[in-house]
């Protein structure tokens, strides 16, 4: 008795993946996320020191839950 395989091209993926980012984007991105979030824990720890009334008058929008004014943001 004898047994045939066949390999459809069908069953194979048609599009590789997007090729992934190299060692070194990879490692700049996070240095960048990580000097991000150490400005924001900066920023956290010396809000208090400032009357809210001067941070409107100054026009300074972000706060701890919208940060999107800061910026460095993207």
């Amino acid at each position: 008795m004898t047994t045939a395989t066949f390999s459809l091209p069908a069953a194979r993926p048609a599009a590789r993946s997007a090729p992934k980012r190299g060692w070194f984007a990879r490692f700049y991105a996070a240095l960048v996320e990580a000097r991000m979030r150490a400005a924001m824990r900066e920023i956290a720890k010396h809000r208090h020191l400032i009357p809210v009334d001067v941070l409107k008058a100054a026009g300074y929008q972000a706060t701890v839950t919208k940060d999107g004014a800061l910026p460095f943001t993207r």
